[in-house]
C-alpha cells in the first residue's frame, strides 16, 4: 500500500513537460493546406479597406513586435504588430490580404481566429502573412484570393469586451516559413526562434509598400 500511495505521490510531484513549438505543432498539422498560389505576389498593400492602401500613415500600432507578453505563456515574444486604421471606413473593419496568394490555414477560435495566406515570390520563395483576431472568416482553405478579397473582419470595441480583453485589433505577422502550423506565434520564447520563422512587419512594411 505504502509503494502504491508513494508511487502516485511521486507522479503528482513530477513537473509536466513544457509546451515547446516542436511538442505543439502537430496538433496544427490537419489546419494546413500545402498548395501553392497561381499568381505571385508582386506588390504589396496595406491589410484594411482604405483611401490609399499604401499611405502607411493611415495605419496605427497598438503593439510592437519582439515584445514580451504574460498571456498564455508567460515571457513569450509577441511575433506580430498590433494594427488599426487610423480612419476606419465602419465599425466592421473588413481585412484583405497584403498581396496575391492562396488561403492556407485557418485555425484557433473565438477571440483568436486566424488567417494564414501563403504568397508566392518572383525569386521562386515563398512567404506567410498571418492575420489573428477575427471575428468573421469570409474565405476558406486552399482558396486563392488577391488584394480585393475580403478575408475578414475584426472585432469591435465593444464585441471585444466579452472577453474581457483587447482583441479589436489586427494582429499582422509576416513569415519566412510555417513549419510550426501556427503554434509559434504563442509558443516563441527566444530571439533565435523570432528570427528563424518571423520577419519585423514594420521593416517589410516600410520596404514594401
Amino acid at each position: 500500500m505504502k509503494l502504491i500511495v508513494f508511487g502516485f505521490l511521486f507522479l503528482w510531484l513530477v513537473p509536466a513537460e513544457p509546451i515547446t513549438i516542436e511538442r505543439d505543432r502537430e496538433r496544427w498539422k490537419p489546419y494546413y493546406t500545402d498548395e501553392l498560389p497561381v499568381s505571385i505576389a508582386e506588390s504589396w498593400l496595406l491589410p484594411f479597406d482604405l483611401a490609399n492602401r499604401k499611405d502607411i500613415r493611415q495605419m496605427k500600432v497598438v503593439s510592437i513586435f519582439d515584445d514580451h507578453r504574460e498571456s498564455y505563456l508567460k515571457g513569450h515574444i509577441h511575433t506580430a504588430i498590433d494594427i488599426n486604421p487610423v480612419k476606419p471606413k465602419s465599425k466592421h473593419v473588413g481585412i484583405y490580404p497584403m498581396a496575391k496568394g492562396i488561403v492556407c490555414s485557418l485555425h484557433l477560435g473565438e477571440n483568436q481566429r486566424t488567417v494564414v495566406i501563403r504568397h508566392k515570390l518572383k525569386n521562386g520563395k515563398t512567404i506567410f502573412t498571418s492575420y489573428k483576431h477575427l471575428k468573421e472568416v469570409y474565405v476558406s482553405n486552399g482558396q486563392q484570393v488577391d488584394q480585393t478579397t475580403k478575408i475578414a473582419r475584426l472585432f469591435t470595441r465593444t464585441e471585444s469586451k466579452k472577453y474581457g480583453g483587447d482583441y479589436h485589433h489586427l494582429h499582422l505577422e509576416i513569415r519566412k516559413s510555417f513549419d510550426d502550423y501556427g503554434c509559434a506565434s504563442w509558443l516563441t520564447m527566444n530571439k533565435k526562434q523570432l528570427n528563424l520563422r518571423f520577419y519585423n512587419p514594420l521593416a517589410f512594411i516600410s520596404e514594401n509598400i
